[in-house]
């Protein structure tokens, strides 16, 4: 187990690296999925700070799925008082809507416990007001996310129900670019991220 030291030293490396750091999207053309069987999150993870974020949390909650934790950009408790000894036990599917920093430092830690990042999304403001969702994943995610071209302001509700119906057999990853028109002023600059961390397959 990573000491508390260590931890933090992962997070300050996140800290220091660009947004957009995260590895390349492939571009295998869409596959039809084995198997509509979604993986059971045990946990989706909110960033309390961000309006967006506690929306996305909200929706988890209304769908009745796993049980919601919420954070103020730092993962460190959740880490070393319940996800590192779940892990260690089994390998359970965990999600979010967050900053990079987050999901970059439990992408890392997850590779210890064979499990990896399935699906990820960047949500960025563009300076026109609308929203780019930059998005990788099983193709059948992806197909489900074209609604996001109309959600506007609700688009995190829409990544929560994504996120809920990740798919346990996932073809090769592809990705898509999606933009919705102009909505509310967010109050978060940076992209967001949301992803689904899931036990890797053999």
């Amino acid at each position: 187990m990573a000491s508390r030291r260590e931890f933090l030293q992962l997070g300050m490396a996140a800290l220091a690296l660009p947004i957009s750091v995260h590895p390349p999207f492939s571009s295998t053309p869409p596959m039809k999925p084995a198997s509509d069987t979604s993986v059971g999150l045990y946990k989706a993870v909110f960033d309390e700070r961000f309006s967006e974020s506690v929306a996305f949390a909200y929706e988890v909650k209304a769908l009745g799925k796993p049980v919601v934790h919420g954070i103020k950009g730092d993962i460190t408790d959740l880490w070393f008082h319940e996800l590192h000894a779940r892990w260690k036990r089994e390998p359970v599917a965990v999600a979010g809507l967050t900053g990079h920093g987050a999901v970059f430092c439990l992408e890392r830690l997850a590779w210890d416990h064979r499990m990896r990042v399935v699906y990820r999304g960047e949500h960025q403001r563009l300076p026109d007001g609308g929203m780019q969702h930059l998005l990788s994943g099983p193709p059948s995610m992806l197909r489900e996310a074209e609604n996001l071209s109309v959600s506007g302001a609700d688009w995190p509700k829409l990544i929560a129900r994504l996120v809920t119906r990740c798919p346990v057999v996932r073809p090769r990853a592809t990705t898509t670019t999606i933009v919705s028109a102009a909505t509310a002023r967010t109050d978060k600059s940076d992209p967001l991220i949301s992803w689904v961390i899931a036990p890797r397959m053999a």
